[in-house]
């Protein structure tokens, strides 16, 4: 697919035959239509560009040419580790107050800085690092290329005339070896052409489904002087408000209508259209149970967890609502589950995901926001406000009855974990739940943490929850950097395990302290990669489990001490031990944000689970092991 797309924005072949082989590829035709028009900009002559500043020429640097386009199109941060190869970008920027630089000193957490501020302000980040760092930058990128975050990747790339000379830091194909993480990859081949090289790595990264992009621009042509068109955002940036077809929409309703238990999946891409309203009234309007979209492949939470249609994950099989007939998936690739005897609608975004692992018996390509409200339009015009009152009442009394022994459920959990001094996942999520404000942004990456998620209120006009599907760690730290810079006036704290603060965390701490990043970070410390054991010893079942030795997971000895090494950043911290001081740290650490300072809460938290007493694993020495005492 990816090669028709090129060969189309070349002009080697006419729309009607892009049109024509994406559905032989099993794009739906109204999908393929959808993706031929948000690419004409690129290959039709911008005659409507009439308005005074759209498009002009400029000379300059391709450094210069790059920054202005950036510009044009919006950007006003560009997160970075510089490089000596691209400094004619930075040199651009002496001048240029419209853009703001943000400075990370490991590529990785610069990459998570962009991720996460792309999630909160809507639009592609932009990141910046050395083309030898480049795969330091990649780890952090698959959680952006699975969760379909936009993001433009650009690297100083090696000089053409260096290409195929092995010098010391140079290797080949270095935009090939970007093509499995992102959506799309080029090389800017002349100093005239970067802006418009530009424009498309920032109209591909945007155009839904949304993704991120990598653009080389190899040095010399940084250096070297041209002439080239800068265009306002408004020439390249096509709205993709696609509806679904109307004959679709009507079935579907009347599907929901009819139905006798049926059942509502949301997932991520309900997130990133903005539909979270729309979602909520049609379940409302329906009385339809709603279930998440499972532990693992989620970044968001787009259904409040504490509306009484909320029922928990999405499973193959639920003991509630029991036997559904009619599925309605709007925005989850992993919920979209076949079940037998169950009819499944699945209202997508992604064409290219949508029905990819699971037969589908209705489904939709849209924007799903409006495709939901074109579903709450059709349901109201096939009943009176009446009928669809009594059916709604009919099927919520059951989901209200159930969602009711779930809260007593998770009351006797939160009572049996005790009161005693010694901090449990349970009671650290009273404490969250009781302190952080109700319009906080929740950053995590915790593994181990995501057990307390049921224990707390996320959605609506609570918490906002901050993710990653495929869980690569090390992202949250610097993720919550983003997050705040989007929205400066909310709350934001970041929540990780241990693990994933060695994995990546302290680095994003350096820019927190420099940029005056008014962020709580909380390492949820259980000396442990407490999950990964859980799994290892329940799945696995193995020698470790028969003999109770922890030959992996177990991160004691040395006992990290992670408010120290805050403090070494810049950033105050502390260490909380026991349960009873955990209200009092937070106190201290949200009156440190509002005074614009930084804060971390290393809080040591019980590790549970299969195997958790034990902190046995094996030992070395070297020192023993030397024959001369150097």
């Amino acid at each position: 697919m990816k090669d028709l797309i090129k060969r189309y924005l070349d002009k080697d072949i006419s729309r009607r035959r892009l049109v024509a082989g994406l559905a032989a590829a099993g794009v739906a035709p109204v999908a393929a239509k959808a993706m031929a028009q948000s690419l004409s900009g690129f290959v039709t002559p911008a005659a409507a560009a009439t308005t005074q500043g759209a498009m002009r020429e400029m000379t300059g640097t391709g450094g210069a040419l790059f920054v202005q386009q950036l510009k044009a199109a919006g950007v006003e941060f560009i997160f970075f580790n510089p490089s000596t190869g691209d400094h004619p970008i930075f040199d651009a920027l002496v001048d240029e107050p419209g853009i703001q630089l943000i400075k990370g000193v490991q590529e990785g957490a610069v990459a998570a800085m962009a991720d996460g501020y792309a999630r909160l302000a809507g639009k592609p980040g932009v990141l910046i690092v050395a083309n030898v760092g480049l795969p330091n930058a990649m780890t952090q990128m698959v959680n952006t290329f699975k969760d379909r975050i936009p993001l433009l990747c650009a690297v100083a790339a090696f000089s053409q005339d260096r290409l195929g000379r092995e010098g010391p830091q140079d290797y080949d194909y270095q935009e090939y070896m970007m093509g499995p993480i992102t959506k799309w990859r080029w090389m800017a081949q002349t100093t005239a052409g970067i802006p418009e090289a530009t424009r498309r790595a920032l109209k591909f990264a945007a155009t839904p489904p949304s993704g991120p992009v990598f653009l080389s621009i190899p040095e010399d042509r940084l250096h070297a002087t041209g002439t080239g068109t800068i265009m306002d955002q408004a020439l390249f940036d096509v709205p993709m408000h696609v509806r679904p077809d109307k004959a679709d929409v009507e079935k579907a309703a009347r599907m929901l209508v009819e139905a006798k238990t049926p059942l509502l999946s949301v997932g991520d891409e309900i997130t990133l259209c903005r539909g979270e309203k729309e979602v909520v009234e049609l379940a409302e309007l329906l009385g339809l149970p709603v279930c998440g979209q499972g532990e693992f492949g989620v970044w968001s939470k787009p259904f409040p967890t504490r509306n009484p249609l909320y029922i928990g994950p999405a499973l193959k099989n639920m003991r509630f609502p029991g036997q559904v007939d009619v599925n309605l998936n709007i925005g989850s690739r992993y919920a979209e589950i076949a079940r037998k005897e169950t009819k499944l609608i699945s209202l997508r975004q992604d064409a290219t995901s949508l029905a990819r692992a699971e037969p589908v018996d209705l489904g939709m390509v849209a924007d799903v926001r409006l495709g939901t409200q074109d579903l709450i339009d059709a349901v109201k015009s096939l009943a009176t406000a009446a009928r669809l009152k009594q059916i709604a009442e009919e099927r919520s009394g059951r989901v209200r009855d159930y969602t009711r022994q779930q809260a007593e459920m998770r009351k006797s959990i939160i009572a049996a974990a005790g009161n005693g001094p010694e901090i449990r996942r349970e009671r650290l999520a009273v404490e969250l739940e009781a302190g952080l404000e109700k319009d906080t942004i929740y950053v995590t990456d915790c593994d181990s943490g995501r057990a307390m998620d049921p224990l707390m209120s996320f959605g609506g006009e609570d918490k906002a929850y901050i993710s990653t599907g495929p869980n690569i760690l090390g992202w949250a730290v610097a993720a919550a950097f983003g997050a705040k810079l989007a929205r400066p006036d909310k709350p934001v704290i970041a929540i990780l395990g241990d693990g994933s603060m060695m994995f990546g965390g302290h680095q994003p701490l350096w820019s927190h302290a420099r940029y005056k990043a008014p962020v709580t970070t909380i390492v949820y410390n259980n000396r442990s990669y407490n999950n990964e054991r859980n799994r290892i010893w329940t799945y696995g079942a193995g020698t470790q489990f028969d003999v109770g030795r922890d030959m992996t997971c177990y991160n004691g000895d040395p006992d990290v001490d992670f408010a120290k090494a805050a403090q070494g950043y810049g950033v105050e911290g502390e260490t909380v031990k026991e349960a009873s001081q955990i209200k009092e740290a937070l106190a201290r650490a949200k009156r440190a944000n509002v005074e614009g300072r930084p804060y971390l809460l290393d809080i040591l938290v019980e590790r549970d689970g299969i195997g958790a007493a034990t902190a046995w694993h094996p030992t070395y020495s070297i020192a023993d092991k030397r024959t001369r005492k150097v």
